[in-house]
Formats: structure tokens, sequence, C-alpha cells
């Protein structure tokens, strides 16, 4: 005998179809916006390095600020920005010379600290704002470890000698470096925030446009 299902039974097995293709739909997103971050990051840091412009690694993380939170917007599972930034870890770190591990460990921390933000808050502008705050500071944090251990932690004497003879070239009488060094801090925080303001208003601006499309 033929037990026809009950609708409660059908309404299940549509949400567990809608659910498979949701999580095949993130996994493909998941996929690309980490190979987005990853060629941005082999090509654009590539020719960056070549260039030896200052502050390169702070160009590449405002980049990757953006694309964390655009990401958020469409991919919101549990672990989705540490596997975003896994994959673009990867794919640095087998297209670098050697067996350079500090950029691998960088981007992954940068993922980190965005997954832990907003799966503390909702996302939103605010927690966009003080995931990009915190990965820039991140970022400055890691250069200033990063030169310390290469180069001698008597890099930073240098450093506040640079700052402090900028001070002497204007007459300023005293050391400089206890304003400039707070100046920078806050800069990187601005700095971030803004990409991560300008992320989340892209990824607003990029739903509404789907939606438009749809209707």
């Amino acid at each position: 005998m033929k037990v026809k299902p009950h609708l409660y039974d059908e309404v299940f097995l549509f949400e567990i179809m809608m659910k498979k293709e949701i999580d095949q739909n993130e996994f493909i997103s998941t996929a690309l916006f980490g190979a987005l971050w990853g060629l941005i990051e082999i090509s654009l840091g590539t020719i960056l390095h070549a260039s030896k412009i200052p502050f390169r690694g702070t160009v590449l993380t405002i980049i990757a600020v953006v694309i964390i939170t655009i990401s958020r917007s469409f991919i919101n599972y549990k672990g989705s920005i540490i596997a975003i930034s896994s994959v673009a870890a990867t794919l640095k770190l087998i297209t670098l010379p050697g067996f350079n591990i500090t950029p691998f460990i960088a981007i992954m921390m940068q993922g980190t600290i965005a997954e832990i933000v907003f799966s503390f808050f909702t996302y939103n502008l605010v927690s966009s704002l003080f995931t990009g705050s915190l990965i820039l500071l991140y970022t400055l944090i890691h250069s200033l470890i990063m030169q310390g251990i290469f180069f001698g932690f008597g890099i930073y004497n240098v450093y506040l000698e640079i700052l402090n003879s900028i001070g002497k070239a204007i007459n300023y009488e005293g050391e400089i470096s206890l304003i400039l060094i707070p100046v920078i801090v806050f800069l990187y925080i601005f700095i971030g925030a803004s990409a991560g303001w300008f992320g989340y208003a892209t990824a607003n601006r990029t739903r509404e446009i789907l939606q438009e499309s749809v209707v």
C-alpha cells in the first residue's frame, strides 16, 4: 500500500534541497572570492614588490579588507572568511619563490581577525569598520615584528631617529616620535575603517543591482 507523503514531509524535503543548493553556491562563492584575493596578492603584490614603493603591504591589506567585507555579505556560514583566506594564502604560498611563509601567515591572520569579529557581531556597517581597523592595525604590528626579526630589533631605534630627525628639520624641540607614532596608528585605524566602509557599501550596492535585475 502506497502512503502519500504528508505535506510537512514535502516541505521538509524542499528545505533540504534548498539547503544543498545554498551550500553549493556558497562553496563556489568561497572559491571565487579566495581565488580573487589570491590572484590580487600574486599579481599586484609582485608589481608592488618590484616597484619598491613604501607601504606595499598596506595597499594589499586595504584591498583584502574590501574583499573580506564584500564576501561576508554573500557568504555567511561559520568559518567562511577563514576558508577564503586559506585559498588566497595557499595560492600566494605556492607561487612565491623559495619557501616564504610570512605572507601566508599574514593573510591567514587577516581572515581570522575578520572571522572572529563577524562571529561575535552581526554583519553591519559598524562591524565592517571595526574589522577593517583591526586588520590594518595588525598589518602595522606584523610588519614591525617581521622587520625586527629579520633586521634585528635595533631597527626600531633607526625608525625613532628618522622620526625625530623630522622634528629637528622643522625646529621642533623634543621627541616628535611621541606625536608621530600615535598619528600613524590613528591613520591606520582610519584607513582600515574606510576600507571596511567601502567594502560594505559596495556589497549593498551590488545586492541592490542584482535585485533590480531580477525584478
